[in-house]
């Protein structure tokens, strides 16, 4: 019989399949760690390539839709805001608790624009976005890309996502010629948008994704290397040669005295009356 055998046992196909499943897991986490890596550093590049440009019109940058090389690009366009502000809750800048202030400016060509002029500390109400200028603006922003929908029913006046559509109902605002993107403002006639604070400069640090994902195929190989290393141990077990028993010795005649003996000596001499 092979001293193999035993990996043919209902037991040893329960712990392959088991070594199998982790490792396949361990695999699949490690490779959406290395897709994250790779989504955080094409973002990284795109902040390094374009967030020093020189300032272009909107319209060079963004005809209709922000293109997603263009995303942080600095750009100018003019107009006036329209309709009410809409704010974005739990949306943390720096660690901050915070509500992103959205605003709709409708640019000098009839187009309408979804602004978002920064943000506000998160207090115990609703926050209470200060008013943007009633007069024509001249803007400088950065370019984003539109945030997907959301079919979450917001509060009056908030949005769950930066989706421009959404937004514009929220504002009350209607119009056809609405940017597929929006714009992330730097200041409004050469100063930041008063009651507001601006937003950072994106950070660039490539994070940990990639360590995690040779971690995840570490503890792969791991559990593969485990289960050979048991399977192993379990053959050489099952051939090694039977120690036979050793038998135990018979007692003689010496032996029960010399028992006796040692019984006398240990209750000590005998006392008189």
């Amino acid at each position: 019989m092979s001293r193999w055998a035993f990996l043919r046992t209902r037991r040893w196909l329960g712990v392959a399949a088991i070594a199998v499943v982790v490792a396949t897991a361990c695999v699949l986490l490690g490779r959406w760690q290395l897709d994250r890596h790779e989504t955080r550093a094409a973002a990284n590049d795109l902040v390094t390539t374009n967030y020093d440009l020189n300032t272009a019109p909107l319209a060079d940058v963004a005809d209709g839709a922000v293109p997603a090389d263009a995303v942080w690009r600095s750009v100018a366009l003019e107009g006036s805001y329209v309709g009410e502000q809409v704010t974005v809750r739990n949306r943390p800048v720096d660690g901050n608790a915070a509500a992103r202030v959205l605003a709709l400016l409708r640019t000098d060509d009839g187009g309408l624009v979804v602004v978002d002029r920064g943000w506000l500390p998160l207090g115990d109400g609703a926050p209470v976005p200060p008013p943007y200028p009633a007069d024509e603006v001249d803007l400088v922003g950065r370019v984003r890309q539109a945030e997907s929908p959301d079919a979450r029913t917001a509060p009056e006046g908030q949005v769950y996502s930066i989706d421009p559509a959404t937004v514009a109902a929220a504002a009350g605002v209607e119009g056809a010629d609405l940017l597929d993107g929006y714009v992330m403002a730097t200041s409004e006639d050469g100063a930041a948008p008063a009651g507001l604070h601006a937003f950072p400069r994106p950070g660039t640090t490539p994070g940990s994704h990639l360590s995690y994902a040779f971690q995840w195929w570490v503890f792969a190989v791991g559990t593969l290397v485990g289960f050979v290393v048991l399977a192993r141990r379990e053959a050489a077990e099952g051939s090694a040669p039977a120690q036979p028993a050793r038998p135990s010795r018979r007692r003689t005649d010496a032996d029960e005295e010399d028992a006796l003996i040692e019984a006398q000596l240990r209750q000590g001499p005998p006392v008189g009356p």
